[in-house]
């Protein structure tokens, strides 16, 4: 027979998946209902249209169910997620912020380091970072960062790295949302700006990382559907997945020469640069707040640690996904141009070449005549079937172009434009709720006013989101970022800013003045690197600011201990909680 206690985790579990169960069956029910519209012939656009904004009013509508004015729901989810929801909503933020790099990685970056990168940062966080953080009790990275280093120069100045890169991640996110809003359904980007904004502040305004976490776990649903059902479907018309290991390594390989020769994506010709790219990228995930939130709404470290688990392995499903759909692609635009006069393509094709999606004889054009007109200007001469080289795709399409392409409908289409607006709905509202936390928790409460009301503390928190939402907003409206730029600084300031304190912080010996060395250095190597490519950098750039900001920091701070610190009994109690206490080493938050 089961305790009370047991049975009352049993009962609350079997409530939590009704709600999910309900909450899946509705998103299948509305998007059978388009896919139904599609099939009784229903105009394309109209079917395009509806998936896309039906996801943006149904996420808006999910993260504003679960408002609260509670704190430990609104910073921490009440730590009743469990492992297995967790894990699903981290590995949808993982994706989203791999998302703005996937279209175009030809910028000197090569693929294999970053995608190392990426699961190597994952597997740290989730197997050491995450369960570490949840043990001690703390809302944040930056909440158990304060409470080692005490004093007031090192803690606003790790508080405001984290809330800069936590920033830099929402606006990437709403860019890159807006940017397929808008090129999707043909919606002006200031009505695009407008509508992403207003769904991004009820998902992490009124709940806060519950809104948070709830909605990650709907998009982890999306991006499995948008990028699994083409995949399946043609599957089982006998085209196998292009996948070095998984699916047919020739057509792996046929659809990543194409991509090199398109640029879409660098050969890894140096294993040098492929090591700094993976070492760079990794420890910019290793501390980046967004994607540490969701171990720190788990029930236990026990419960970190599965999330961890169950984070890596639909990370690697959904990025499995992801580049077999892209490889895919780029087959099927080869395939389909190949042998075909310029004049004779799809009407698809001279769609997406009219807004800029697709290249033809090196140009982007408007229909069969103009494509004649390109190709003869190139001396091809008349009646000349297309070369490969001829036609050329940009990695966006590839993305989202596969049921296009394979004439699965519009509604597939639809989906996966879903998908990917609700990975940049995603991004951005968890970049808002760790940049916000930073800001309205590790920095006001913590720092000012551990007597302040649940009321104000709260009032602060959402004002802090309304503001980098309307930044974000007028940005994207303007197209003034590049989505990419901003993720790769978002990742070039956490692991030069960020990394070296929480190596600093492990170490007994080490103290507040060597964390303020540490941190000085590593951000000045940083911004130096950076200032000195000159040009618009890249992540190749951020790559190797990140690395040589770690470097830096984490060397002088590691000699300033050395030579002029001794560690103090406090110091080493705290580490000693920390790595081998109980958990808890954070004096409970008084609303929690």
């Amino acid at each position: 027979m089961r305790d009370p206690a047991t049975r009352a985790a049993l009962s609350d579990r079997s409530s939590l998946d009704g709600r999910i169960a309900f909450v899946v069956a509705t998103f299948a029910l509305a998007y059978a209902l388009v896919a139904l519209l599609d099939r009784v012939g229903a105009p394309e656009r109209l079917v395009g249209v509806i998936s896309p904004y039906f996801t943006i009013a149904a996420m808006a509508l999910l993260g504003f169910l679960l408002h609260s004015m509670r704190i430990s729901r609104y910073y921490a989810a009440g730590r009743a997620v469990p492992a297995s929801y967790a894990g699903f909503a981290n590995a949808a933020i993982v994706i989203s912020l791999a998302a703005p790099f996937a279209p175009r990685l030809a910028d000197e970056a090569p693929l294999g380091g970053v995608l190392a990168g990426f699961l190597i940062g994952v597997a740290g966080v989730a197997l050491f970072l995450g369960p570490l953080l949840r043990k001690t009790g703390a809302f944040s990275l930056s909440d158990l960062l304060a409470a080692r280093f005490s004093r007031l120069e090192p803690r606003l100045g790790m508080i405001a790295a984290t809330a800069v890169a936590s920033a830099c991640v929402a606006l990437a996110g709403y860019q890159s949302a807006v940017d397929v809003l808008t090129s999707f359904t043909g919606t002006g980007r200031v009505v695009g700006a407008f509508v992403t904004g207003a769904a991004i502040l009820l998902i992490a305004g009124p709940g806060g990382l519950s809104g948070v976490i709830w909605v990650a776990s709907a998009a982890a649903g999306l991006i499995i559907a948008g990028f699994g059902l083409p995949a399946a479907i043609l599957g089982s018309r006998g085209f196998p997945a292009p996948l070095p290991i998984l699916g047919d390594a020739q057509l792996w390989s046929e659809a990543v020469a194409r991509m090199e020769a398109w640029r879409i994506v660098t050969p890894s010709a140096a294993l040098g640069l492929d090591v700094v790219t993976a070492l760079a990228v990794a420890l910019g995930i290793f501390t980046l707040a967004p994607v540490l939130a969701p171990a720190v709404a788990t029930p236990e470290a026990a419960s970190a640690r599965r999330a961890g688990c169950a984070t890596l392995f639909w990370t690697l499903v959904m990025a499995a996904l992801v580049v077999s759909t892209i490889a895919a692609s780029t087959l099927a635009v080869s395939r389909l141009t190949a042998g075909q006069a310029p004049e004779r393509l799809p009407d698809a094709f001279y769609t997406a070449s009219a807004h800029g999606f697709i290249g033809i004889c090196g140009a982007h054009v408007q229909g069969p005549a103009e494509a004649h007109q390109a190709c003869a200007a190139r001396q091809l001469p008349p009646a000349t079937p297309l070369r490969a080289e001829d036609v050329d795709a940009s990695g966006e399409y590839l993305v989202r172009g596969l049921p296009e392409l394979a004439g699965l409908g519009a509604a597939l289409s639809g989906l996966v434009a879903s998908a990917l607006i609700a990975v940049g709905l995603v991004l951005a509202a968890s970049g808002l709720q760790a940049c916000a936390t930073a800001l309205g928790h590790s920095a006001f409460y913590r720092l000012r006013d551990e007597a302040a009301l649940t009321s104000r503390r709260l009032a602060i928190t959402r004002l802090v989101l309304v503001a980098i939402t309307a930044f974000g907003s007028a940005s994207s409206a303007a197209d003034a970022f590049d989505p990419r730029a901003l993720a790769g600084l978002a990742l070039a300031l956490s692991a030069a800013g960020v990394t070296p304190l929480v190596v600093l912080a492990l170490w007994p010996r080490a103290g507040e003045r060597d964390a303020m060395v540490a941190l000085f250095c590593g951000l000045s190597a940083m911004a130096l690197v950076i200032a000195a490519n000159g040009g618009a950098p890249g992540i190749a750039v951020f790559a190797v600011a990140g690395l040589a900001g770690f470097t830096l920091g984490a060397g002088a701070g590691a000699l300033s201990a050395l030579c002029l610190s001794g560690g103090s009994p406090e110091s080493r109690a705290f580490v000693n909680q920390v790595l081998r206490g109980e958990g808890e080493t954070l004096g409970p938050d008084k609303g929690a």
